[in-house]
């Protein structure tokens, strides 16, 4: 915590008047209105009144349905393939559910560091996870958008994240993995293959041990991408929001500064905003415009900008932990912090380091606002329903989430006000150990949910 002395407290209001200034504070935002706005177009994606492949939420029904219990202890092998890395373990269900998780691997997620094509990207996927291979079953969790087949297999739909793959979209998943495995000279055609988001995978793997534990099922993804998914209640499909992909929320001019450095300029402008693996490069240019406008001193935003080795994932200088650390620990008391041990350097160090303290403070309470609203949207558009018996049962993933200074204490309140006050929801949030692993194999042992009406 920053001391409250009267240095401080002006550094403070000099944060605030910052942030207004350039229109990132959380009550700038009309939370009802722009709940209303995202309803909206969610409701004309689903209707197919707006086309999906715009700059806008997706609304892709899964096609999961009922896990099937096996009868025997059946392993499985995971493959979950985010945005900054690829988690691989070998799952093994039985009648009482989750039995064991061994053979855990984890590296770098191919097109991060430089660009490939989909045939490299799974071939170097294939081969780092051969060892796990020893299943008749893999499930593959896919972390950008994919539209879902009938199949159990997923088309490539949309980039993201900065993960460079440059011929990617139409592409099966399934297929082109399976491709990468007659490639290295194995025998592809003996496994059974499932390809599932995310979200999808956090709803499912959440409620392991948890059964009749809430009214509606939600998964809700914040790490290094956001989105979240709702089992709908007229159809009974999974909808997988693709929520980063929102484009309607209010940005800031630095925002759209930050926007015009990516390599996808205009897409994603929510994920952008709020997510742990944007929230370095934005914070560059929140901080390089403060020091321009006077409001930090230019020794300790060049002291906080000197490193050798920029983020390898979004290839900025700061990373949402060292925004974390510092926020936790301002004074770097615990552990020698990038941007604590910077503030030292300045003849303003007091000024600096309450500045900055309340300008963190500040953009994670926009992004746990934000966040509030779409998750207050899939409660509304799901089969919750307000005043329930039992909560609606939000499995919440991501290491933004857990590590996050203050987020989720800031989206607790913020959807205090939204979705229980003004909308009359119950739910609660869960975090789940390993709930996407667990997931994906539960989706590999589950039946196709054909739905009540056609997609």
């Amino acid at each position: 915590m920053i001391p409250a002395t009267p240095g401080a407290a002006r550094a403070r209001s000099a944060a605030e008047q910052f942030l207004r200034r350039h229109h990132m504070c959380a009550d700038q935002i009309d939370m009802e209105a722009e709940l209303q706005k995202l309803l909206t177009e969610m409701d004309q994606v689903r209707a197919g009144i707006l086309d999906r492949n715009g700059n806008r939420v997706k609304m892709i029904p899964s096609y999961i349905g009922s896990f099937r219990t096996p009868v025997r202890p059946t392993p499985v092998t995971v493959i979950d393939i985010g945005g900054t890395n690829v988690r691989s373990a070998v799952v093994t269900l039985g009648p009482e559910g989750i039995l064991r998780m061994e053979r855990f691997l984890s590296f770098l997620t191919p097109g991060v560091q430089e660009e490939t094509d989909t045939a490299g990207f799974f071939r170097e996927i294939a081969q780092k996870v051969r060892a796990n291979l020893c299943t008749d079953h893999i499930g593959i969790c896919f972390s950008l958008a994919t539209i879902p087949q009938r199949d159990k297999d997923a088309v490539m739909c949309a980039g993201g994240k900065q993960i460079r793959i440059k011929d990617m979209i139409g592409k099966k998943v399934g297929q082109s993995f399976r491709e990468a495995l007659s490639d290295l000279g194995m025998e592809a055609d003996r496994y059974h293959i499932t390809v599932v988001n995310d979200t999808v995978a956090a709803a499912l793997g959440g409620q392991d041990g948890h059964p009749g534990s809430g009214s509606s099922a939600i998964g809700f993804i914040y790490g290094t991408g956001t989105n979240l998914c709702y089992r709908e209640k007229e159809s009974g499909y999974m909808i997988n929001v693709e929520s980063g992909a929102y484009c309607g929320f209010p940005t800031g001019d630095i925002d759209d500064l930050y926007d015009q450095s990516m390599i996808d300029t205009g897409a994603d402008r929510f994920e952008k905003m709020v997510s742990g693996g944007y929230q370095g490069g934005l914070m560059e240019c929140v901080l390089r415009t403060a020091m321009l406008e006077g409001a930090l001193s230019p020794t300790t935003y060049e002291k906080i900008m000197q490193t050798d080795s920029p983020s390898i994932a979004r290839s900025s200088r700061i990373t949402s932990m060292d925004i974390s650390a510092f926020s936790t620990d301002p004074f770097g008391s615990d552990h020698a912090g990038r941007i604590a041990s910077a503030c030292t350097f300045s003849p303003d160090a007091e000024s600096d380091r309450a500045f900055l303290y309340a300008l963190f403070d500040g953009i994670t309470a926009r992004s746990a606002c934000l966040c509030a609203i779409t998750l207050t949207a899939a409660l509304m558009r799901s089969d919750a329903e307000s005043a329930p018996a039992l909560p609606a049962f939000i499995t919440a993933e991501g290491s933004t989430f857990t590590k996050q200074k203050d987020f989720r204490h800031m989206l607790e309140a913020f959807m205090s006000d939204l979705a229980a006050e003004r909308h009359g929801f119950s739910y609660e949030f869960h975090t789940v150990e390993d709930a996407v692993r667990k997931g994906i194999a539960i989706a590999c042992l589950s039946g196709s949910n054909r739905g009540r009406f056609s997609v």
